[in-house]
């Protein structure tokens, strides 16, 4: 009777270092133990042994294994990578198709309540789905005067919280300066500069040297007069009035709701007029003297021979560190419309201003 092969002294024995622990050499031992595993399967089979005893039987000389080298983890898939840097650039792909007018619309109605479809409280912007009911639309535009009422005393006091989006598209947040806030931050900066920094509040040292504490002074001085009382107060006050606009343009958005909201047709022609009022109206603020696009336009940089209007222009679209541009994207459609609209008013405030002192000195002739 044939030997069975298991039991054959011909067959090849595996060396002891080849199926040695995984602590002498992981990836061998494996290597190696499986090969001495076939070698039997195969053995067992042309001797017809039991296929489930020999398994068993043969499972028992593999080396341990550690979890890590057990259950090895696959690398990501194609299509799950697609699909994380599809979600991760949705946002930047959206606004990079953007005109420089959607770009445009969509940070104005981003600074005050008043969009149809812009919930600055929650931070995001909905889709015109059509499903809102009439008491929905009432309350909303309740809510964006509400909300107007709310930055007019925040403008007033400490300041208010804006919105803007980044360069990814995403909505963030930022501080504007309050009315008391700006005069608060110049009796501060006043009292520095007149110390030459011995009273540097916000400051974590105090400048040494008859240099540096001149230098420091003049800062402060240029902060307190430029920064605070020329931009920073009649900043504020333009807000407030804005606010106070807004709040009214908002508060008249009810009737036509409550009329004919329930109509898809009419609803949208309502959203359209209102939205694009509110739109006006930032601009309108933006653009005359004391609003933040005239700020912009005129603004300048001496020590780089920078002169207004050319320096703006000049600005990219994403600047941070100057928050006359931080929390808006200056595109060219941006400039060119702030740049026209504070050139008009500048020629109307001169206009205005020649008219009134002839008609002064005409008073003073005939008198």
């Amino acid at each position: 009777m044939k030997p069975n092969p298991v039991e054959s002294p011909d067959l090849p024995e595996v060396p002891a270092s080849r199926t040695s622990p995984v602590s002498a050499n992981k990836s061998q031992s494996f290597d190696m133990a499986l090969e001495s595993a076939t070698l039997e399967q195969q053995g067992l089979q042309a001797g017809g042994g039991s296929a489930t005893e020999s398994i068993d039987e043969l499972m028992t000389r593999f080396p341990a294994l550690s979890a890590a080298q057990s259950v090895p983890t696959p690398p990501p898939s194609e299509f799950h990578v697609a699909a994380t840097y599809r979600k991760n650039s949705e946002s930047s792909t959206e606004a990079a198709h953007m005109s420089g007018f959607q770009k445009y619309k969509d940070d104005q109605l981003l600074r005050n309540p008043g969009g149809r479809n812009y919930y600055l409280d929650e931070m995001k912007v909905v889709d015109d789905s059509g499903g809102q009911s009439v008491l929905g639309l009432i309350q909303k535009d309740l809510s964006d005067a509400f909300g107007n009422i709310r930055n007019f005393f925040g403008n007033m006091f400490p300041g208010t919280t804006v919105l803007y989006r980044n360069e990814t598209g995403e909505i963030e947040q930022g501080r504007q300066r309050g009315l008391l806030r700006n005069i608060s931050d110049f009796c501060r900066d006043l009292g520095s500069a007149l110390s030459f920094g011995a009273w540097h509040p916000g400051a974590m040292d105090a400048p040494h040297g008859f240099k540096n504490r001149l230098l420091y002074s003049v800062s402060k001085f240029k902060d307190a007069f430029f920064a605070d009382i020329l931009t920073g107060v009649p900043s504020s006050v333009n807000h407030m009035s804005k606010n106070l606009i807004l709040s009214g343009w908002h508060l008249a958005e009810v009737l036509p709701d409550a009329a004919s909201g329930r109509f898809d047709p009419t609803r949208k022609l309502t959203t359209t007029i209102f939205d694009n009022g509110h739109l006006a109206i930032e601009y309108i603020t933006d653009v005359i003297p004391s609003g933040d696009a005239w700020f912009r336009v005129h603004a300048s940089n001496p020590s780089e021979l920078k002169l207004p209007v050319l320096y703006n222009l000049k600005m990219p679209e994403h600047y941070e560190g100057d928050l006359r541009w931080e929390y808006v994207r200056n595109t060219p459609f941006r400039k060119t419309i702030e740049t026209i609209g504070s050139l008009l008013t500048d020629a109307a405030a001169i206009s205005l201003i020649g008219h009134t002192g002839c008609s002064s000195n005409r008073r003073n002739q005939i008198d």
